[in-house]
């Protein structure tokens, strides 16, 4: 079982830059969407504003609301923006990228996360994501043999949330909406400014400015860093020694249309119970997993391998060689072979790491999700405790918020969030170590621990500020 979560998640990657436009939700589209559009209809506003007007309406917030900006409109970032839109808060997210184009891959969401989004964003459809339910492990050698099939329904079903395997387009999709579409939450949505990187981050105020490439300065009463594992908001907290290190771990990475390649959709249907393939014992690959995203007619492939690559001098998400890549599954059996040479813009994925973080708060900043810690995908977990972050923060910035209470909300925040995801980052590790060396934690018992699936941060959290 540690090998599928080993496996199972994957990163995001934006298009390239342009320059920064500002953006808000027109239009009241209603209902459920089942197109693979953007969800919500964003269009540029066609006249050009001056700065310090922007910044002026920036700086107004209604009473009892804050003005808060996200930096980073990834999964987190969307998720915290959501969360927070719940409470009436006024929210602006800065996104280097201009969302021309979206890729991804597949993500596992296990039950805590799946908790965290169904209990504080009640407003999701649940059916715009395509989801698989995962309740079976299926495993084979590499030269074909079955090994076994690991029925978990009974296992999963003591977590009523459900656990998921998704396509991240989907998912990142409807977060989107959640933040940004007029009619998906009766709070008034979020503002996103698409193309504007952050070029830097002012501490030392209760009234944190960030600045773009563009030399536009902008005040919030709270700054949250949602940028990522290559964060810059973190760069200007706390240095560039906390950079996430190669490690020459990646996974090999595509997808398979079954809809289009029907003679492959037995990868699918050979089995009672949907969840993931995973082919073990290869001389080049650690391991192959495959899992169906988008109700099943997609199949997402991660194939971990030994990188021998400079890690630092290329993409940490690049296409490959094609020969190269077929080359690592020479001795797969031709039925899995038939599920490889068919990739056709391989690419890989570099496994990195942060250290543990002195700090996570600066001011009225704060650093979520992968800006903080991100993690080894052993468990599933990155965006599982990434959105244990975004439950905690909404939790601790309701309505009515004073700006004097940021700083000691912040702290309480660190104080909740980051030993919890030191310990899941530390288990996610020792799960790559022999066995010897793991600790309790990073063996399979503390994979299925029932504080890990079962943890609910908003209860964590109330009962801390029931105490001050």
């Amino acid at each position: 079982m540690l090998l599928l979560a080993k496996y199972a998640r994957a990163g995001h990657c934006f298009v390239s830059r342009t320059g920064p436009k500002l953006f808000r939700p027109k239009g009241t589209s209603r209902g459920f969407r089942s197109s693979n559009a953007l969800p919500t209809s964003i269009e540029a506003d066609s006249k050009k504003k001056d700065p310090t007007e922007i910044s002026r309406a920036f700086n107004d917030a209604a009473p009892g609301k804050l003005n808060i900006a996200v930096i980073g409109a990834g999964l987190v970032g969307l998720a915290t923006t959501a969360m927070l839109r719940r409470a009436g808060h006024r929210i602006t997210i800065f996104e280097s990228s201009s969302f021309h184009a979206e890729i991804g891959a597949g993500i596992v969401l296990p039950p805590n996360g799946v908790g965290v989004l169904k209990n504080n964003l009640p407003e999701l459809n649940w059916e715009n994501m395509q989801p698989v339910d995962f309740r079976s492990m299926e495993m084979f050698n590499v030269d074909g043999t079955y090994m076994e099939t690991e029925d978990l329904s009974e296992g999963w079903s003591k977590y009523s949330q459900g656990y998921f395997m998704i396509h991240r387009v989907d998912l990142h999709k409807e977060l989107m909406r959640m933040a940004l579409e007029p009619n998906a939450i009766a709070f008034p949505p979020a503002t996103i400014r698409l193309g504007a990187p952050i070029r830097t981050v002012d501490f030392d105020s209760d009234r944190p400015s960030v600045t773009t490439s563009t030399g536009e300065e902008f005040n919030f009463d709270l700054v949250l860093g949602t940028d990522g594992i290559k964060s810059t908001v973190r760069k200007f907290m706390v240095g560039t020694e906390y950079d996430a290190p190669a490690t020459q771990l990646a996974f090999y990475r595509w997808m398979i249309d079954l809809r289009k390649n029907p003679g492959l959709s037995w990868i699918r249907d050979d089995r009672s119970t949907p969840g993931p393939t995973m082919i073990i014992g290869g001389e080049n690959i650690m391991g192959l997993i495959a899992y169906p995203v988008r109700r099943g007619n997609v199949i997402n492939f991660s194939g971990a391998h030994f990188d021998t690559r400079d890690q630092d001098a290329v993409d940490w998400n690049s296409e490959v060689p094609k020969e190269a890549f077929l080359g690592a599954f020479d001795d797969f059996a031709d039925k899995f072979k038939a599920l490889v040479t068919i990739a056709e813009r391989p690419g890989a994925w570099q496994l990195r790491k942060l250290p543990p973080l002195p700090t996570w708060i600066k001011g009225n900043v704060a650093l979520l999700g992968d800006a903080a810690h991100a993690m080894f995908p052993t468990y599933g977990q990155g965006f599982a405790v990434g959105v244990e972050d975004a439950a905690t923060v909404a939790t601790l910035f309701p309505s009515g918020t004073k700006k004097s209470d940021i700083p000691s909300r912040l702290k309480m925040f660190q104080e909740i969030r980051k030993p919890r995801a030191e310990h899941v980052s530390q288990m996610s590790t020792d799960a790559y170590k022999p066995p010897d060396e793991k600790s309790p934690e990073g063996s399979f018992v503390g994979w299925l621990a029932p504080e890990l699936l079962d943890y609910d941060p908003v209860a964590v959290t109330k009962a801390a500020l029931s105490k001050i």
